[in-house]
Parts: C-alpha cells; sequence; structure tokens
C-alpha cells in the first residue's frame, strides 16, 4: 500500500467525520429553529421573509461569481491569482448589497406591502460580508482544513438561530428571521478571518482568462438553476398570498432545506479531495460511488419515513394549525428520495473542469421545472410540490443520468442502480406499513413515525445487502470507519 492512498484516506475519513458531526449539529441547530420559530411566529410572518428572499437569492448568485470553488478546483494558484479573486468577489459583493437596497421600492411595490422595503434591505446586507469571507473559507478548504470549517459551521449556526429566536421572544415578528442570517453573517466573518492566513495586496480588479471562463460557467448554472429553486415561492407568495406560501415555505425547510445542507458540506469535502485525483478516472468513480451509496443509505430512508408519515410529523413538530403543511410536504417528500445524489453530480461537473457542461445542464433542468410550477400553480403550494416531484422523476433524472455517462468515468448505470434501489426500497416499506394492522400504526403519532423508520431502513438494508455493488460500498466505508483504511 503506497503512501499517498493511505494518507488520503486518512484525510478524506477525518474530514469526512468533522464534517459529519458539525453538519449533525447545524441540522439539529436548524430542525429546533424550524420548530420553535414555528410556534412564536405565525405563517404570515414567513410567508412575508419568504416573498423577499428568492429576490435576494438572485442577486446573490452574482456574490462571488463562482470564484470560491475555482480557488478550490485548480491544480495550482498563485498569491497573484488569490489577490485577484478576493478583489473581485469583494467588489462583486458590494455591487449586489448596494443592488438589492435599490430594489426594496420596487419589492415593496410589487407585493404591495411596504414592510417589504426594510425586509428587502435587511436581508440584502449580509451578502457583502459573505463576500468577504469567501476568500479565507476557500483557502481553507483547499488545504483541507475541514476541523476549522466545521467550527466555523456551528458557531454561525448557533449564533443564527439564537439571534432570531430571541427575537421572536421579545416580540419583533417577522424581523427576528432576517435578524439571525444577518448574525450568522457577521459571526462568520469574524470566524474565517480569525484564522486565516492569505492577506490580499493592493486592489486588482481583473483576472486570469482560465478561472474566469470556468466561474462564468459555473455562475451561469447557479444562476439557472436558481429559478427551479426559488420561483416556486414568487409565484405562491404572489397568486396565491402570504399564508398559504408560508405553509409552503415550513414544508420546503423542514424537508428539502435539510437535504442542501448535507450537501453542501459534504460538497466542500468532495471538491478539493475529487479535484486532487481527477486524472485518476478509477479512482474518482469508485471514491465518488461509494460516497454516494452511504449518503442515500442514510438519507433517504429517513425521507421516505417522514413522507410516509407526514400528517403525524407535522402535528408533533408544528401542531394542529399547521396541518395544510402536511400535503405539501408529503409531494416535496416524494421530489426528495431522488435529491440526495442527484445533486451529487455536480461535482463531477466542477471537479473535472466541465462547467461548461453542467451551465447547459442547467439551463435544461431550470426550463423544466418552472414549467411544472406554472403548470401546479391551479391547485395552489399542494399542486406545485407536485408537479415539482412528478417532473423530476419524467424528465430530469433520465436526462442527467445521460449527460453523467458522457462526461464520465461514473456511468448512467452508476447513477440509476443507486436511486432505483431506494425508491424500490422506499415503496416497499410504504406497502409493508399500510399492511400493518391499524392498532400499530394509528394512536400514536410518534409511535407511526418511528415504526416507519424502522421499516424504511431495515428494508434499504436488506436491499443494499442483496445488491453486490451497495454491499461492496457498504463493507468499505465500515472498514474505513473501524480503521483498515485500504
Amino acid at each position: 500500500m503506497s503512501a499517498e492512498p493511505l494518507q488520503f484516506g486518512r484525510i478524506a475519513l477525518r474530514g469526512g467525520l468533522l464534517t459529519v458531526i458539525a453538519q449533525a449539529i447545524k441540522i439539529g441547530v436548524q430542525f429546533l429553529s424550524v420548530i420553535v420559530l414555528a410556534r412564536l411566529l405565525v405563517p404570515e410572518d414567513f410567508g412575508l421573509v419568504a416573498s423577499v428572499s428568492p429576490i435576494v437569492a438572485f442577486v446573490a448568485l452574482f456574490q462571488n461569481l463562482g470564484l470560491q470553488q475555482a480557488v478550490v478546483q485548480r491544480k495550482e494558484i498563485t498569491q497573484r491569482q488569490l489577490n485577484q479573486v478576493f478583489w473581485m468577489s469583494a467588489a462583486a459583493g458590494l455591487v449586489t448589497t448596494m443592488i438589492v437596497v435599490a430594489l426594496a421600492p420596487a419589492v415593496a411595490a410589487y407585493y404591495g406591502d411596504a414592510r417589504m422595503v426594510g425586509i428587502t434591505i435587511g436581508t440584502g446586507l449580509p451578502l457583502l460580508l459573505g463576500s468577504l469571507a469567501a476568500m479565507p473559507l476557500s483557502l481553507m478548504n483547499r488545504h483541507l482544513q475541514f476541523g476549522q470549517l466545521a467550527i466555523n459551521d456551528v458557531v454561525t449556526a448557533i449564533a443564527g438561530f439564537g439571534t432570531a429566536a430571541f427575537a421572536a421572544y421579545a416580540g419583533m415578528g417577522y424581523w427576528s428571521l432576517v435578524l439571525g442570517p444577518a448574525a450568522s453573517a457577521v459571526v462568520g466573518l469574524f470566524a474565517a478571518w480569525r484564522v486565516a492566513r492569505f492577506r490580499p495586496d493592493k486592489p486588482v480588479l481583473r483576472i486570469d482568462r482560465d478561472i474566469m471562463s470556468f466561474s462564468a460557467n459555473l455562475t451561469g448554472f447557479n444562476l439557472v438553476n436558481f429559478f427551479s429553486r426559488n420561483l416556486d415561492n414568487i409565484l405562491i407568495g404572489k397568486f396565491s398570498g402570504a399564508i398559504e406560501l408560508g405553509y409552503y415555505d415550513r414544508a420546503y425547510k423542514l424537508l428539502l432545506f435539510p437535504l442542501q445542507n448535507i450537501n453542501q458540506p459534504l460538497t466542500r469535502l468532495m471538491i478539493p479531495l475529487l479535484s486532487r485525483i481527477q486524472d485518476d478516472k478509477k479512482r474518482f468513480r469508485d471514491i465518488y460511488m461509494q460516497t454516494n451509496w452511504v449518503l442515500a443509505a442514510v438519507t433517504v430512508p429517513a425521507i421516505a419515513a417522514l413522507t410516509l408519515t407526514s400528517t403525524q410529523v407535522v402535528g408533533i413538530l408544528f401542531g394542529e394549525r399547521w396541518l395544510p403543511v402536511a400535503p405539501i410536504f408529503a409531494w416535496l417528500g416524494i421530489a426528495g428520495l431522488i435529491q440526495p445524489i442527484s445533486s451529487t453530480t455536480g461535482w463531477i461537473f466542477i471537479c473535472q473542469d466541465r462547467t461548461k457542461t453542467m451551465f447547459r445542464w442547467g439551463i435544461y433542468s431550470s426550463v423544466t421545472t418552472v414549467v411544472s410550477f406554472v403548470v401546479g400553480l391551479q391547485w395552489g403550494a399542494v399542486g406545485v410540490a407536485a408537479a415539482y416531484a412528478i417532473s423530476g422523476y419524467i424528465l430530469r433524472v433520465p436526462v442527467l443520468a445521460v449527460l453523467v455517462h458522457r462526461v464520465g468515468p461514473v456511468t448512467a448505470m452508476d447513477v440509476l442502480l443507486v436511486q432505483g434501489l431506494f425508491i424500490v426500497s422506499a415503496l416497499l416499506a410504504w406497502g409493508a406499513y399500510f399492511s400493518l394492522p391499524l392498532s400499530l400504526t394509528t394512536g400514536s403519532d410518534l409511535r407511526s413515525v418511528i415504526l416507519a423508520l424502522v421499516l424504511n431502513y431495515a428494508i434499504a438494508l436488506v436491499l443494499m445487502l442483496l445488491l453486490p455493488r451497495s454491499r461492496q460500498a457498504l463493507f468499505g466505508a465500515l472498514a474505513k470507519v473501524t480503521g483498515n483504511i485500504r
């Protein structure tokens, strides 16, 4: 066994464990935030802020122009290039903040609500802080300082939740949802620069062509992907009202937002690691697939169980007044069964410098998603969630699998096999659940949820052990965790 693979394996394992621990804490904080704030605030509060969030998110796409990923992905990068990236990111952050502030009156006029002026300005101010923190965070990621990144994640999450909860308890209403992210941005900025080894030189507002090409395509993907992430909020807020958008926002935050919180730090772990072995195609494919098998085994059975017991979950966490969230939550859960794996395909494009292909995929994905939103809107928030879920299975997953196959080294069969196994597992678990006596599945909401979780994880584990590829990935991951790194 060579020293390099051993060291690589240890770094990957240590980084993975630190990321898992930090993310478990962060998701726990997020989960607690969803519950606590839902009990302290009213649906309209969430709807007001959710109405503004897509607009700020759109402007934020230009916050660092994709330069953060370029710093991580490059095989070599000079101090001169780092200085260029820092000043370009800072300038982009300042410009985006000014744009959001300038748009505030127009946003208020669009929704016909003067409160939107202050909300828009408040949610836009953290953009500049995020741009200033981008360079030290990128370098920590590039240098595989996963422990420090994990600490930063936990500290910023706690600061944001604590601020929002205190403000909500103090009766500040929707302002608590604005102050929480602002506090996270301030704490994150100080935490990033506290350990940064980089210090910028004099300002330079130009950048090398190869970095700019990579970043431009990545920004283009993020731009078109924005619509698939946020147009649902805009349409529901405009045509169905703030209250129904509040229900949709709680369902989304309860299910799909935690999935994004898993993917984001995992992406931060995998991109620098896979970028270092981008020329070793077999190793690239093996590590990518093992990670995806384990990711699916951890996340998909839980999604399937929560989807199955959506009414009970909403009742336990939010209370009776939030029960209209349940059908929205169920449809988003069906969509969520395929998202953990689909979302990791970006690693394949980014780590192999194929962001142009990624941009083209983003255009197709965005168009099909927007069309599904428009079709489903006539049935309100539930219709939007249902159309999004159905279109994902029919229009996006097959095309994405073919595109991944063309780029390589991961094949279409690799992607579809992982997703197919866990979809079958979910269907079997749902069938088994409804075959049980009513005395077991009714009465106690908590018991029903626990039963659904046990069924889904048990059936998923059996199927993984029966399939050679998933069995090998599972045993390989267990061997690394127990110290037998190969």
